[in-house]
């Protein structure tokens, strides 16, 4: 069995999966990857279920080192210098690692959460039908709570896990939704408590997702002005939606995300969709962008649009071509095949 030691460790790295739904009602949010792309596109490398838990680094990485048995891995999310052994590796692909060889993760470029994986997942026990960190809370994940420097991950066996390991390294494109100006929402459940001219404003304005961000919600900066509802915040508590833009007192708009709470009073003006989610998580810190306004019909449909894409991820996956130069076991590969014997005829 092999493991992944956690040698260096960047701030808030988490197992996380597609979190667990249906207990909101009991006060447990669904938590969950930031990135549902980007953890589909680092399964689909591997050839794990697109579901199956990641390493979640958020705007660093670390270093590990593989212990035990040979370990496929894969990257994906949010653009960091990758190396093995010193060794560059492209990002958004998979490669193999020996045993006591050091991965290194860097800073993350332009976007902010990225994901390390290996083949057949990382070996941790489900709390409520998710392998999902949260921390706050102290379940899920590894123990509960954020992996450190000390740590060792335990990894699943492919061979229990009818994983199948393609040796050829493979590849994704960088998808479009990182590079996104425009996030699309619908009117939210308290709307009609903002004036137009406040509606207005905020589909008319430009915004950029703040410092003040973290799993649970993303503080938003914008040359609108107050966002302020007429009725100030004498609303009663409800259940609040991922991607939920809610309006504080102050007037400043915050888009909540995977680890929100589960109820709010504070009015939620307007909401992401759900096509759009992973383009707001993934926003860079500053970066202008705008709302667009659609409709229920529009939602669902990029929605569908969405999940046929990721039907077909697979269809993307390319071989890395490799330069002899750059492989550093170059005495491992079979490079001719097919000997013939001496006086034969050819």
């Amino acid at each position: 069995m092999g493991s992944l030691s956690v040698i260096e460790a960047g701030p808030g790295i988490s197992l996380q999966d597609y979190g667990r739904p249906g207990y909101q009602r009991y006060g447990i949010t669904e938590g969950g990857v930031m990135d549902r792309w980007a953890l589909a596109e680092v399964n689909t490398l591997l050839g794990n279920a697109v579901d199956t838990a990641a390493l979640e680094m958020i705007a660093m990485g670390g270093s590990f080192k593989v212990e035990g048995d040979v370990l496929k891995l894969a990257t994906s999310g949010a653009e960091m210098d990758l190396q093995v052994d010193g060794a560059a590796v492209p990002w958004r692909s998979s490669f193999t690692v020996q045993p006591g060889q050091i991965i290194r993760c860097g800073y993350a470029k332009k976007s902010i959460y990225s994901y390390l994986q290996v083949a057949a997942g990382f070996d941790c026990t489900q709390v409520m039908g998710s392998f999902s960190t949260h921390s706050r809370s102290g379940f899920g994940g590894f123990n509960g709570r954020l992996v450190s420097a000390g740590d060792e991950l335990p990894v699943m066996s492919c061979v229990a896990s009818g994983v199948v390991i393609n040796t050829q390294p493979q590849r994704l494109p960088i998808a479009d939704y990182l590079s996104r100006e425009t996030i699309r929402v619908v009117w939210g459940t308290q709307a009609n408590v903002f004036s137009t001219e406040v509606r207005q404003a905020l589909l008319n304005s430009s915004f950029s997702v703040s410092a003040m961000r973290d799993r649970m919600g993303a503080r938003l900066s914008t040359d609108a002005g107050s966002l302020a509802a007429d009725t100030g915040l004498s609303g009663v508590s409800d259940a609040v939606l991922i991607g939920d833009i809610q309006i504080a007192g102050d007037g400043v708009a915050t888009v909540l995300l995977a680890d929100r709470q589960p109820t709010g009073g504070y009015p939620r003006i307007a909401t992401v969709i759900t096509a759009d989610l992973d383009a707001i998580s993934q926003m860079p810190t500053g970066k202008a962008f705008r709302f667009e306004l659609v409709t229920a019909t529009q939602a669902v449909d990029a929605l569908q649009n969405r999940k046929q894409a990721l039907d077909r991820l697979d269809s993307n996956l390319t071989s890395v071509t490799r330069r002899p130069e750059d492989i550093t076991d170059l005495l491992s590969y079979n490079l001719i095949d097919g000997v013939i014997a001496p006086g034969a005829n050819h």
